[in-house]
């Protein structure tokens, strides 16, 4: 598991949440709240960043990208949404990190080892989202577990865009990488597949 922060994935790690901050503005400009939700923009430069920079740098990304995000332009809103997102996109950032490594070291998995993990992280991170979001919807009429579950189907169905675009996308981009020969200076780890040095994603 990559615990050793290098200038490249740090580097990397400024730029996704930079990225992260700017498609978040640009969809909201495009579409309002309904099309962000929609495509999740701001959690596609998080799951990229904690498979290539490693758990600790993914976290890092996500915990400080939403807050940025606030500072920035005021979205999400404090605290109904803010608190919940930072909590969501760390998990991300750090799930998939994990994961990856844990899928790696799998032969059964190794080779999908980076959509494995994003799967993951997609699921504990909305269901975090959940946890803490459940709070601020209660009310004097509705009970916690009520809430609970309005909200968890809620950030599956009204996210179902950006789930589909992350698990095509990012794959892609790892192919891409690979095929330019820069994934192998993010993970090391990934096995060779043949004599031409190609690794899998």
């Amino acid at each position: 598991m990559k615990t050793k922060f290098t200038t490249l994935n740090v580097v990397t790690t400024a730029m996704l949440a930079a990225v992260a901050v700017i498609l978040a503005s640009v969809f909201h400009m495009l579409g309002g709240q309904p099309i962000a939700t929609l495509f999740s923009p701001m959690h596609f430069p998080v799951l990229l960043c904690g498979i290539l920079c490693g758990p600790w740098l993914g976290m890092i990304c996500g915990f400080c990208t939403p807050i940025v995000s606030f500072a920035a332009v005021g979205r999400p809103p404090f605290p109904v949404q803010l608190v919940p997102m930072v909590l969501e996109l760390t998990f991300y950032g750090f799930i998939t990190g994990l994961m990856r490594w844990v899928f790696l070291k799998n032969s059964k998995t190794n080779r999908f080892a980076s959509v494995l993990a994003l799967i993951v992280a997609m699921v504990v991170g909305r269901l975090v989202n959940a946890f803490v979001g459940a709070f601020f919807m209660m009310g004097d009429k509705t009970a916690y577990f009520a809430a609970f579950g309005t909200k968890i189907l809620g950030n599956f169905t009204s996210t179902w865009a950006g789930i589909v675009l992350q698990l095509v996308l990012i794959p892609l981009i790892l192919f891409a990488l690979q095929r330019g020969g820069i994934l192998i200076k993010y993970l090391p780890d990934t096995p060779v597949r043949n004599k031409e040095q190609q690794t899998t994603v």
